[in-house]
């Protein structure tokens, strides 16, 4: 499966997590009749005719148990325990089809047409998540209680008990790898927060600096509107300021330190307020240079969900590098993409990034680079940035380019903005 075709969220830890599974869980395990027994408790519990001892790897699942079901493994993709990994808590889908996320899911819409789904995250000692036990149905159900998904947690917690001591048996008691694993994990993670803290701080160095000049009368512009320039420059070290604070606090209460993980929160934007609070603090210092900066949300799109603080970082990680490395005037606007996406693109009348730009921008934070080597001539951490957090939200970054212009966007499933088919 390519890039491309990623339908699924990722976690901000992917790649360690990929490395937990395959350092932890012993694929040979598959059938074991301890696990079976468990999936099989999973399923009379819920009063459902199949349930799934998931293990969620990098483009497919397979199951350490099974009932219900005969199949070994499913593309990423078609597996709803791809969502359920996403947080420690248990995913609760009554009926698939009152849900804007899983609706059109192909799990949903194809065999085996889930429409009952509840499914408790199996978390690692690490913290690492690295499958679900889920109890599915074909018809929806009544919410489950309490008590049941209490019940559910605690099978996964067996499943987890039984895989740490099977590991425990095969490493001797070794934990170098998974040390090693976990401290590659919280590294990485601490460079990505590194640069989601430079994102604000450079928009907000910029306008003090701009500010300076203004002072300084160095900036060659009407004096009859560098007053006005001043005022705008003084609002967005403000705002900027403001973005940085609440960064800073969304990031301590929506992270775990032990696994290297930046977790997401969900809730409605508005679309014209998130594109403007990216334009407005960068709208000074584009107007120094000569240029200008504008911000459109099309008629369709008109709120937003996901992490506002995160979505924020991405788009200003964008439209600062076409600051920085573009030319002409900047667009950033929403709009619907094929299949009923939704499409955040950043535009301005540069080269723009090449796709092996893009597709290099994999996996920058594992390789610890020293961030004070880069220079303007290339394009920074704002682009993995950016495409670490469309991933975040089960998206994915992508580039284009036409005779007058190159642009960014971040590709973005419909139901996260009402475009549902």
């Amino acid at each position: 499966m390519t890039r491309s075709a990623i339908s699924f969220p990722f976690a901000s830890n992917e790649h360690a997590r990929l490395r937990e599974v395959r350092e932890v869980v012993d694929s040979e395990r598959r059938g074991d009749p301890l696990l079976q027994d468990i999936a099989e408790r999973a399923a009379e519990m819920f009063g459902t005719p199949a349930a799934l001892i998931s293990v969620v790897d990098a483009d497919h699942q397979w199951f350490l148990g099974q009932t219900g079901i005969d199949l070994e493994m499913t593309p990423r993709d078609y597996s709803i325990c791809s969502r359920a990994i996403m947080s420690d808590r248990p995913l609760i889908l009554p009926d698939t089809l009152e849900h804007a996320e899983f609706s059109t899911h192909p799990a949903v819409l194809q065999a085996p047409n889930v429409r009952f789904y509840v499914g408790a995250p199996i978390v690692l000692r690490s913290g690492f998540r690295v499958g679900s036990v889920c109890a599915l149905d074909v018809a929806p159900h009544e919410a489950p209680s309490d008590e049941k998904i209490s019940a559910l947690q605690n099978l996964a917690a067996e499943v987890v008990q039984y895989l740490e001591a099977q590991h425990q048996q095969r490493s001797g008691g070794q934990t170098a790898n998974r040390k090693q694993i976990a401290g590659d994990a919280q590294q990485e993670f601490l460079n990505l927060i590194g640069h989601e803290f430079r994102t604000p701080l450079t928009v907000l160095l910029g306008n003090a600096r701009l500010l300076r000049a203004g002072v300084k009368d160095e900036l060659g512009i009407d004096p009859k509107k560098r007053a006005d320039l001043s005022d705008r420059a003084i609002s967005a070290v403000i705002a900027s300021g403001e973005h940085l604070q609440r960064l800073i606090e969304h990031v301590m209460r929506f992270t775990d330190l032990q696994s290297g993980e930046l977790m997401l929160t969900e809730e409605t934007i508005q679309c014209r307020d998130l594109l403007d609070a990216v334009v407005s603090p960068i709208s000074p210092m584009v107007t120094a240079s000569h240029r200008n900066v504008r911000a459109q949300c099309s008629d369709e799109i008109r709120t937003i969900k996901g992490d506002g603080e995160q979505l924020l970082v991405a788009l200003s990680s964008l439209v600062t590098n076409a600051v920085t490395h573009g030319k002409g005037d900047i667009e950033l606007f929403s709009t619907k993409g094929e299949n009923r996406t939704l499409r955040i693109v950043c535009s301005d009348e540069g080269d723009g990034p090449s796709e092996e730009q893009v597709n290099r921008s994999d996996r920058p934070f594992a390789i610890y680079q020293d961030l004070k080597t880069r220079t303007t001539s290339g394009l920074g951490l704002g682009l993995p940035l950016a495409r670490k957090i469309t991933e975040l939200h089960g998206g994915r970054l992508q580039r284009g380019r036409n005779e007058t212009s190159s642009w960014v966007e971040l590709v973005l499933p419909g139901w996260r903005c009402g475009l549902t088919a």
